[in-house]
């Protein structure tokens, strides 16, 4: 890791963080695991800056691994200022006092259970909780507005560093059996490595930029995202938008009122989807469209509604089936994990891993235990804040799977660790001071999975792969992770307070934090107890377990077996209910190229679906910085 690709690495991370942070819009990292801005900057350096150079037989052009370098610490750290930390912390942190009149119960339910420390104020009527919501207009921020915020920052950030080492730890722990044991197809790591891969001898460009079925690609999101742009300066100029281009209405024929979800076309997502192995794609739609159908026919039936919890309650089933199968595939490396950070045995050899595995196994350890503390500070029963923290640490792992495996740049965990934990655990027995601790963990690290910095770790083991010292990129990601909390923690407060929110509509600074108030409200005067899902619910969760069980020995013990299991866990998602045609129509396609493309042929058909994928990033790209200028 040169010093260059460091310290531009920090630059643009330190930029990025900054603009991320204006007028708390959080919009400028792309909001999802693949990172559009940090995408759009490995096209300027390969396609632009390196060129360029060449031209002029510069000795400086960047290379693969140093471009690497900045990807690795990008993706990681801007996880933070956006969906991973920010976007739903700090709101969090005001709403359930400014929002106190539309919700008045929530002074007497859960006021007194939340410590001073956590929050800036409790104070309903203190300019520190209004301004943040009203902001000061043309009026300096007075520094004063900005000193409650302290605490906070460090009694947030213990904890919040602790969750980050605990996934990296995991990641750690994990990286081997994943890429090289089990071999996960890493689409989404795939992408920045093309991209970024050197030309042949004498050439400007590599064969990508150079290929002239890329640019076709590149084409089609350029001119429909293009007619979306120039609508937006011109609204009487025609567009072919998500609303009159979707298929909702011909599927909702179809499955009635069982169909949830859109039917958009996201170019994105067909390009991603190609690069997947067709028995993973297969299994992402074929599982969402068999949902869709049962639950056409419960809601037929007159069975329960239209079934919504007993869909999660299956895909709960199929977790716990996931999460089985996982450990057991992965006995012999946790073995050897073990035996090398408990025995220190010499056979085991994890010098090539971003830790080694005796400082993962008790940085884990450690973390685990700093969060616990963090939740006892709060009032909670230390056993409930370990099955909080436990089904949390699942929830990465699967998040960290839908995209390792899945190429999901948008992932969904559901249902949320917070409601599994209600259920096993019961209100009653969870306590008003364990509801709070766990209601405000889950805001904080859960409320949106399209950032966890737990799938972008393992995503960047996967990219810095042979080319990089995983020990010097997991410390140069840590940096990025700590550097981009402390910078987006007080440059978003600071925005809110000289702008205020976004609006009444704003999802993310009104509705969420609105919504997890009531929901607190609500649980601590409600008396359930534990395992708290009825017969029924137990019994939909074992036909969930049960099929992701069925089809994980089917496809094990036939090798013509076509599915994958693991399309069975994101049935009732919304990356499935608005993707899922895209999924689609991107196995279609790669079944008709693995019949018809051979060799080279294959190779250049694939250069057409990353166009589509490099078209989105561009025209993304310019939406955003249009959308920050204006």
């Amino acid at each position: 890791m040169t010093f260059r690709a460091f310290a531009i690495g920090f630059i643009l991370l330190v930029l990025l963080t900054l603009a991320s942070s204006h007028n708390g819009s959080n919009v400028i990292t792309g909001a999802t695991q693949f990172p559009m801005i940090v995408v759009f900057l490995l096209i300027v350096f390969s396609a632009v800056i390196n060129p360029i150079l060449r031209r002029r037989k510069s000795d400086r052009i960047f290379t693969q691994a140093e471009m690497a370098v900045i990807w690795c610490m990008l993706a990681a750290g801007l996880t933070v200022p956006s969906c991973g930390v920010m976007r739903y912390l700090l709101p969090m942190l005001v709403a359930p006092f400014y929002f106190a009149a539309e919700g008045s119960t929530w002074p007497g339910a859960f006021y007194q259970h939340i410590p001073d420390w956590l929050v800036p104020s409790k104070d309903i009527n203190s300019p520190i909780v209004m301004m943040f919501y009203e902001g000061a207009g043309d009026d300096p921020v007075p520094l004063k507005m900005l000193a409650p915020w302290v605490v906070p920052f460090f009694c947030w950030g213990i904890m919040l560093m602790a969750a980050f080492l605990l996934m990296f730890c995991i990641a750690a722990i994990i990286r081997k059996q994943w890429v090289e044991y089990e071999r996960l197809s890493f689409p989404l790591a795939r992408i920045p490595m093309e991209i970024t891969a050197p030309p042949e001898e004498g050439r400007f460009l590599n064969a990508l930029f150079r290929s002239k079925l890329m640019w076709m690609g590149a084409a089609i999101p350029i001119f429909f995202w293009g007619l979306h742009i120039i609508n937006g300066f011109l609204p009487s100029f025609p567009v072919i938008n998500q609303v009159n281009w979707q298929l909702w209405g011909v599927f909702a024929g179809i499955f009635g009122a069982g169909w949830q979800g859109w039917s958009t076309i996201i170019f994105l997502a067909v390009g991603i989807t190609f690069l997947l192995p067709t028995d993973v794609s297969l299994s992402l739609w074929l599982f969402y469209v068999l949902g869709t159908v049962q639950r056409s026919i419960r809601i037929s039936w007159g069975y329960a509604g239209d079934g919504g919890n007993f869909d999660f309650q299956q895909q709960l089933g199929g977790y716990f089936a996931f999460a089985a199968v996982a450990l057991w595939t992965m006995r012999h490396h946790l073995k050897d994990v073990f035996r090398k950070a408990f025995l220190g045995a010499k056979d085991i050899d994890d010098s090539r891993e971003g830790m080694s595995y005796r400082f993962a196994v008790f940085g884990g350890i450690l973390a685990v235990a700093v969060i616990v503390g963090w939740f006892m500070a709060i009032g909670c029963n230390p056993l409930v804040a370990l099955v909080v923290v436990g089904i949390s640490c699942v929830a990465f792992l699967v998040l960290a799977r839908f995209v390792a495996q899945c190429g999901l740049y948008h992932s969904a965990f559901r249902p949320e660790p917070l409601s599994i934990a209600q259920d096993l655990v019961g209100n009653v027995n969870m306590g008003p001071k364990g509801l709070t601790a766990a209601t405000f963990f889950q805001a904080s690290l859960l409320a949106d999975q399209r950032e966890v910095l737990m799938p972008a770790v393992i995503n960047n083991t996967k990219v810095a792969e042979n080319k990089l010292d995983l020990r010097k990129i997991f410390a140069a990601m840590m940096l990025a992770v700590v550097v981009s909390y402390s910078i987006s923690f007080f440059a978003q407060v600071y925005g809110y307070y000289k702008a205020g929110a976004p609006g009444e509509s704003s999802y993310h600074a009104v509705s969420i934090p609105r919504g997890y108030s009531e929901r607190l409200a609500s649980s601590v005067t409600e008396d359930t107890g534990a395992l708290n899902i009825g017969r029924r619910g137990v019994q939909h969760i074992l036909v969930g377990a049960g099929t992701f069980a069925l089809v994980h020995c089917l496809r094990a013990r036939f090798y013509w077996w076509p599915v994958h299991p693991v399309g069975l866990l994101m049935i009732r998602t919304w990356p499935m209910q608005y993707g899922w045609i895209s999924v689609f129509i991107g196995w279609l396609c790669k079944v008709l190229a693995q019949k018809y493309a051979r060799g080279r042929m294959m190779a250049t058909v694939r250069h057409f679906f990353l166009g589509l994928i490099i078209g989105e990033v561009l025209m993304s790209t310019l939406q955003t910085v249009i959308g920050f200028i204006v």
